[in-house]
């Protein structure tokens, strides 16, 4: 069949929208109004970006900015191979590349590991763009369902394992895990670690909330688990932990010399990382590990009170999480892609309202995730509070209209 000369790629059509961004017109046209919308839907931090950032860009010595190397600056991966020492795993600048954010370390090793038509497994809830970078790609999205009774945590391994197929690639996850918190212990990403191993597959761990851990616990790294040198690829990003989301500086890590030199070949060809931004996060990149001490601190709070709040409400269930900063609550009876809209809408108290992401859009499996939401505890604990608030008050008189 003849395709139209403006015909749009089935890729455009079929791509799904984001689960943070998509209600965003929504809210505007709330604000428009003159309401004041709080945004729960993003996890973009509040914390202050470490003035060494901003002295950095500031002392930038080149008056010319050009291009920088395809691989990444060479002070900018001297200080990921620095910060990568302070969690004792030994790396070396050639081990990696600095990419435009952690988007395009996700996107630079999906296209080096697999061809159109290949399979990705990844456990579902998940972070929402995977799905669209597993898309564009054009490889196929398997998933496999955590469960919030079980905090979110992996399945036995049968469950897994009997989704691997000959189009099976790579197993993509993300620990400290967004949208739910979870963090996976040694023994379950060791156990995705032999997975891959026995099948000649690749394993992908998205690391970049790493630094937020709670309640005394350790985010252990992929690459803490021997014998997948060739296996491994930390995907990473300074955004969360630098507070840094507009630098949009991340890294790809990898000890296997094919992969990287066919990644490399992307690098080039999108020519460098943003410059600047690399010289700024090469200085934090130097800051001591205490340095995020008051930062767990502040998150631990929010966390707690968004956690407690939530279970206090009548039809609602949230697991504790232990990272990131994220929660993904059950509202029992509501349909939370409707009820999310209807927020921006119809649902004003004082003025004030709560911009959230529904469910669903973090999950594959149809009819996922209906009756879920992701909230990102990135504000302070007043606003928090407030928010709860909002939040409480609207569940309760969505429920009785929907009920009328």
């Amino acid at each position: 069949m003849k395709r139209e000369r403006l015909s749009i790629s089935e890729r455009g059509i079929n791509m799904p929208s984001s689960a943070m961004r998509k209600l965003v017109p929504y809210a505007e046209e709330a604000q428009a109004r003159g309401m004041t919308v709080i945004p729960l839907n993003i996890g973009q931090p509040d914390i202050e970006t470490p003035p060494v950032f901003w002295e950095a860009v500031r002392e930038f010595p080149e008056r010319v900015l050009a291009y920088g190397p395809s691989a990444g600056r060479q002070e900018c991966r001297e200080g990921v191979v620095a910060y990568y020492s302070h969690l004792d795993i030994d790396l070396k600048p050639e081990h990696l590349i600095i990419t435009t954010a952690g988007s395009e370390a996700v996107l630079f090793a999906l296209l080096a590991v697999g061809d159109p038509g290949d399979e990705i497994i990844v456990p579902e809830p998940f972070y929402s763009n995977y799905a669209s970078m597993i898309q564009m790609a054009g490889m196929k999205l398997v998933p496999f369902t955590t469960y919030a009774q079980h905090g979110y945590h992996l399945p036995e391994r049968e469950v897994i394992e009997r989704l691997v197929t000959e189009r099976t690639r790579a197993i993509l996850y993300a620990s400290p895990g967004n949208p739910t918190g979870v963090v996976y212990t040694r023994e379950e990403i060791a156990m995705l670690g032999d997975i891959a191993r026995s099948h000649g597959l690749f394993v992908m761990a998205d690391e970049v909330y790493r630094e937020f851990s709670y309640d005394g616990q350790i985010a252990a790294s992929l690459l803490h688990t021997p014998g997948l040198e060739e296996h491994a690829i930390v995907l990473d990003s300074v955004s969360k932990r630098y507070s840094a989301c507009g630098a949009r500086v991340g890294c790809l890590i990898t000890r296997n010399e094919a992969l990287m030199a066919a990644i490399m070949k992307m690098a080039m060809s999108r020519l460098s990382a943003p410059v600047l931004e690399q010289a700024g996060i090469a200085a934090c990149l130097h800051l001591p590990p205490d340095n995020f001490t008051p930062i767990r601190e502040t998150y631990t709070r929010r966390r707690d009170l968004v956690f407690e709040r939530l279970n206090q409400m009548e039809g609602v269930f949230c697991p504790k999480p232990a990272g990131a900063f994220y929660v993904m609550p059950t509202l029992e009876g509501i349909e939370t892609e409707p009820f999310a809209r209807w927020l921006l809408t119809d649902f004003e108290q004082g003025g004030e309202t709560v911009l959230v992401a529904p469910g669903a859009g973090f999950y594959w499996t149809p009819g996922l995730g209906r009756d879920k939401i992701r909230i990102a505890y990135v504000l302070n604990t007043d606003r928090l509070a407030r928010a709860m608030d909002l939040l409480e008050v609207a569940i309760h008189r969505y429920r009785e209209e929907e009920g009328s």
